[in-house]
């Protein structure tokens, strides 16, 4: 497998495996490059920019020629997405069985030319082109409300790569794409799997309450008894309450926790509680190190783990996939890359549809 660590765009560009990628849509090449990018961040931009400059180019028949009007056009369209990336000049033949992509880019203040042909190749009709998770380039940020009528936990995925897994009878408001703030608006109780970004802290907002953190997993439960708990898996969180925190003494109306402690807030009585868990969390680091390490186990019993600590349901064909034997470690994996890891062991594809977990895979 080729080393794309020092990948800049052009290089994508000239890359089968990642033109493959792009206009196939496969289940397991989307899952390298969903994990690929989980490890390295740094190259999500370049990415992004490759992927829409493929996506961009309109695909002909190689029978039929390119009008001079449709060349421009397409360069106008490459102009507009790579006049803020570095200038190269590459030229590529890409050919497999009945398919040929041609590509040849000179990029400078004057000049741009890249023509793109394709024989009998179509992109999958689909809205899941998804290499890297970008916004569109045209979104409407508008807010998202789901609510959890089932008796099991609901799975919510949000644009930044945060989870929330809701509880029965609650629901949850979020922005379909974050922009300034990552905030969301929670009734009831639910799991929380933060994608650690410094520079845009998350908030939970329920009702009164509020919880701001960075990167981090815990539990928010805005009971009916008119209390509000906060359990921390991993990180760090500061819990306060949002009407208190313009007061002068508002050091009295907020509290910090760590793993493996909780907070509970009398709101009646503006009273926290706050405690160290005498048994640690399944989740919290030095627990789950060893409880999400496996050797030789069977499908069957790595799954129930993860159903048990997140309070899910994960859906598969368990007499048929249940007893295949797996070494995995998944400790400091997220809930859905500890599926998606599973699924390319197994060479199984997943998804994550209307709140659940679903796993689709032959026995080997």
């Amino acid at each position: 497998m080729t080393n794309y660590t020092n990948f800049e765009v052009e290089d994508f560009l000239h890359d089968d495996f990642f033109i493959d990628s792009v206009l196939k849509n496969a289940p397991n090449h989307q899952i390298f490059w969903e994990q690929w990018l989980a490890e390295h961040p740094d190259r999500k931009s370049a990415v992004t920019q490759a992927r829409e400059i493929i996506l961009s180019i309109r695909i002909k028949p190689l029978t039929d020629e390119l009008s001079d009007s449709e060349v421009n056009d397409i360069i106008a369209n490459l102009q507009q997405q790579t006049l803020s990336q570095p200038q190269f000049i590459g030229r590529k033949f890409y050919q497999t069985g009945w398919f040929r992509i041609a590509a040849a880019a000179l990029l400078f203040a004057t000049a741009l030319l890249v023509v793109f042909r394709v024989n009998n190749r179509q992109l999958p009709d689909t809205e899941n082109r998804n290499i890297a998770s970008s916004k569109p380039a045209t979104q409407t940020n508008e807010l998202l409300e789901v609510t959890n009528h089932t008796t099991q936990a609901k799975l919510v995925r949000m644009s930044d790569g945060s989870l929330a897994v809701l509880k029965p009878g609650s629901g949850l408001k979020y922005q379909k794409y974050f922009s300034q703030k990552r905030e969301v608006f929670l009734d009831g109780e639910a799991f929380f799997e933060v994608h650690k970004n410094p520079q845009m802290p998350f908030f939970v907002h329920s009702h009164d309450m509020a919880v701001r953190v960075l990167g981090t997993s815990f539990t928010v439960k805005n009971q009916n008894d008119n209390t509000f708990k906060v359990v921390v898996n991993t990180g760090k969180v500061l819990v306060y309450n949002q009407k208190a925190a313009q007061k002068a003494n508002k050091e009295k109306y907020e509290v910090t926790l760590v793993p493996n402690e909780q907070v509970t807030y009398a709101i009646n009585e503006f009273k926290f509680k706050k405690e160290s868990l005498a048994v640690p969390l399944i989740l919290s680091k030095e627990v789950a190190l060893k409880e999400f390490t496996f050797e030789n186990a069977a499908l069957a019993d790595i799954i129930e783990k993860i159903d048990k600590a997140y309070g899910v349901n994960i859906e598969y064909d368990k007499a048929k996939l249940g007893n295949i034997s797996l070494n995995a470690s998944l400790s400091d994996r997220p809930l859905d890359e500890k599926v998606k890891l599973l699924c390319k062991a197994i060479n199984a594809s997943c998804a994550f549809i209307d709140g659940r977990i679903i796993i689709n895979g032959q026995t080997p």
